[in-house]
């Protein structure tokens, strides 16, 4: 078999058409040249160069070998350099953890900046909690604060929630402004929920009418953005994050000045509090943060 060295040689001496040269090229000692050229002659059985006063003349056949390889030495370089660029840059690996609705509004346009590999795991809260807890995933991002497992949280940013319904739903004027018989009339209607513990419509309820809700969902969907588009063709009314009511086909049927609020967090386990690709995807967002007014 041909060494690779040898051809690597070669090739540098045709290039310098001088060993000295190729040498130098190669930081390599000029015997030590030699002995490559005399071995790989060796073993193809071909002189490749004809030696003139001042340089070497490539052979016919010297020639003919040197275009059969230099496209492929140059490949293999290519190889060499990028396999070590990446084993001195470290880049980490992480796996997360979000709903859609996090990833589209908040982690669309930043986390494919970041400078680690990074895989996204969906579902649910509640999916998302167990998947952390059974360590298939590393780092939830933008959950509520739960007390199902002994999770550690690092504040995120605080939502506002919003009452919204379908565009051509009307409040009965005689009742606007009578919280009982309002209340009363609210929870006749339609509602679509974002999980079944209604926390969303609960935390507004009691934060809006100062009541707990008494309120039977007929539809739960997996996401807030999901409620949104089904609410503008369909009847119905539902809780969810204000940041997110910027669609004109559904309305804000009440105004209030006492604002309910959730905050939401990033979730690890605490074995796992530590690990650098943690911290650094956390640093990487708050970065992101600064510039992002509407975060």
């Amino acid at each position: 078999m041909i060494n690779l060295e040898w051809l690597r040689t070669f090739s540098s001496i045709y290039e310098c058409n001088n060993i000295t040269e190729a040498s130098k090229k190669l930081n390599m000692t000029q015997p030590g040249v030699s002995k490559h050229l005399s071995a790989l002659e060796n073993h193809i059985g071909k002189k490749l160069f004809e030696r003139t006063t001042r340089k070497l003349e490539p052979t016919e056949y010297g020639k003919f070998l040197y275009t059969q390889i230099t496209n492929p030495l140059q490949e293999l370089e290519k190889v060499e350099y990028y396999s070590g660029q990446r084993a001195k840059k470290e880049r980490y690996a992480i796996t997360i953890g979000c709903t859609t609705d996090f990833f589209k509004k908040e982690l669309i346009n930043k986390i494919y900046s970041f400078d680690m590999y990074i895989v996204t795991t969906f579902g649910t809260e509640k999916d998302l909690i167990e998947a952390l807890e059974t360590d298939k995933i590393q780092l939830l991002v933008g959950v509520k604060k739960h007390n199902v497992y002994d999770h550690e949280f690092k504040y995120i940013k605080t939502e506002t929630l919003e009452l919204i319904c379908s565009k051509d739903i009307e409040i009965p004027k005689n009742i606007e402004k009578n919280d009982k018989e309002l209340i009363k009339w609210l929870e006749k209607q339609t509602w679509f929920s974002y999980d079944n513990n209604q926390k969303d419509i609960e935390k507004f309820w009691e934060t809006r009418f100062n009541t707990n809700p008494r309120i039977i969902p007929r539809y739960i969907l997996p996401s807030y953005l999901d409620i949104i588009e089904t609410l503008k063709n369909n009847n119905g009314f539902s809780i969810v994050p204000k940041q997110l009511c910027k669609e004109k086909l559904i309305k804000v049927p009440i105004e209030s000045s006492k604002m309910a609020e959730q905050k939401l967090f990033y979730s690890f386990k605490f074995k796992n509090s530590k690990l650098k690709e943690i911290n650094f995807f956390m640093e990487k967002m708050e970065k992101t943060n600064v510039n992002n007014v509407s975060y």
